[in-house]
């Protein structure tokens, strides 16, 4: 064999390297959506807390609930809260 390789054909497929980069694309990738969702949270929590103890019980929540109706609403937990059915209010439900 007289003639020079400049290509390695030794080796199958690419090297770690680009294998590195994609995992550190990815990973930052993944905090950038998960940091977004936790300022989304923090920004509902924010607007909640911001509501006066009347409009709270207007809407049937407790302070104490903030977090456990963010949680429901956002279905990072079951939901365990009794929701109106439209068919209630138009036989005379309401109020």
């Amino acid at each position: 064999m007289t003639s020079v390789s400049l290509f390695r054909t030794d080796v199958a497929g690419p090297g770690p390297g680009p294998r590195v980069v994609t995992r550190i694309v990815s990973g930052l990738h993944w905090l950038r959506i998960a940091h977004a969702e936790q300022r989304r949270r923090a920004r509902a929590r924010r607007e909640l807390a911001q509501l006066d103890g009347r409009m709270l019980h207007d809407l049937g929540v407790g302070r104490g609930e903030l977090d456990s109706c963010l949680a429901e609403a956002m279905g990072d937990a079951e939901s365990t809260r009794r929701r109106i059915v439209d068919g209630a209010l138009s036989r005379g439900g309401s109020r």
